[in-house]
């Protein structure tokens, strides 16, 4: 199977958008780290800062089942009805390959 991209959109509480955002910046180094792991970016919304996103792109499923196992992804779900108003939602993709290369991949 190709490489696969995640999407994640997740929605702070009011008032806890700048606790999501700690607890987001936290996992960014780990996740890096992680085998598998291709791209991993976090955004934030600039109409709606209780809005963020990730986007990231992994070498396999298996590797995105890895990643949510891993202590620092579990730390932050622990922690998600306290800072979401919802669930996330994550929404795996896979590529479907179109014009130039290298403007047509994340």
């Amino acid at each position: 199977m190709p490489e696969l991209t995640v999407v994640a959109r997740v929605k702070a509480k009011s008032g806890r958008e700048a606790d999501l955002e700690r607890e987001f910046r936290a996992i960014v180094g780990p996740t890096h780290a992680e085998s598998g792991c291709l791209r991993y970016a976090l955004h934030r919304a600039l109409e709606d800062p209780t809005l963020f996103i990730t986007i990231e792109r992994w070498t396999s499923k298996e590797a995105i089942d890895r990643h949510f196992g891993t202590p620092h992804i579990q730390s932050l779900l622990r922690k998600a009805s306290d800072l979401l108003v919802a669930p996330p939602e994550i929404t795996v993709f896979e590529l479907l390959p179109e014009g130039q290369p290298i403007k047509g991949t994340l």
